[in-house]
């Protein structure tokens, strides 16, 4: 009765922890049994009984919690940090950039797509930057102050623009396609697609996007649905299609 998490709320954390790509595998284990530890042992037997799906994505940064700390430090007190910037190699694994050191003046922590971010700002640079603190190593915190930021920090609105959408804008789109495209639609772009017409089976619907995600959504679904609008966008599509067909039937 005395106990901070109800049982479904630890289950949805060894979830969380279980499908989580920047946490390895053998942490993932550790985490769950603390977290299952925290429950009765009738609840813990119930909780063992789910399966926990590992993804095939797992990063291998053995850093990564030492780079959130560290990183939580310096931003907490005010301090520059410099650190070896990470890559993937011809063999996917993570490897040292050509670059030297970056030293950044870390501002946030975020949690976006599944990752962790730092945003920060690159000495002797303007604007405003998100790096991957999985790819980073060798974080050392730096007795100097961090740059000002004079328009302030939205931390949010940083993310939902510059790492959901890539920095691009959303914008309208009408295709028609059979209802039968309806659920998938649906999943796919929730609250940014409305039917605006049906007939005979054949509905008409605006659709609020990124251009790269529009364009590869309609590639995908190519001879199931129809560009309507706008004109500019069916005439690049037209283009890319002709292409392709140059190249794979010449």
């Amino acid at each position: 009765m005395d106990r901070d998490f109800e049982l479904s709320e630890i289950r949805l954390l060894c979830d969380a922890v279980a499908s989580s790509d920047i946490i390895k595998e053998d942490t993932g284990k550790v985490i769950i049994k603390k977290l299952i530890d925290s429950q009765s042992i009738f609840q813990g037997r119930m909780l063992q009984k789910t399966v926990f799906v590992k993804s095939e994505k797992k990063i291998t940064n053995k850093q990564l919690f030492y780079n959130i700390d560290a990183l939580n430090v310096a931003i907490n007190q005010g301090c520059k940090v410099s650190v070896k910037l990470l890559e993937y190699g011809m063999d996917q694994k993570l490897v040292e950039s050509s670059k030297e050191a970056a030293v950044l003046s870390p501002y946030v922590t975020i949690w976006a797509k599944g990752n962790y971010y730092i945003l920060a700002k690159r000495e002797g640079f303007e604007q405003l930057e998100h790096f991957r603190i999985d790819h980073m190593k060798d974080i050392t915190i730096l007795e100097r102050g961090v740059d000002m930021v004079f328009d302030g920090i939205n931390p949010g609105q940083y993310a939902k623009h510059y790492i959901y959408l890539n920095g691009e804008s959303k914008e309208r789109y009408d295709i028609e396609c059979s209802l039968k495209l309806w659920q998938e639609i649906a999943e796919y772009f929730g609250t940014d697609a409305m039917i605006l017409k049906e007939s005979n089976d054949i509905i008409t619907v605006k659709i609020n996007a990124t251009s790269s995600i529009m364009r590869a959504w309609v590639m995908k679904h190519l001879n199931q649905c129809e560009i309507i609008s706008p004109k500019r966008f069916r005439s690049e599509l037209q283009l890319e299609i002709m292409e392709a067909y140059k190249k794979y039937c010449s």
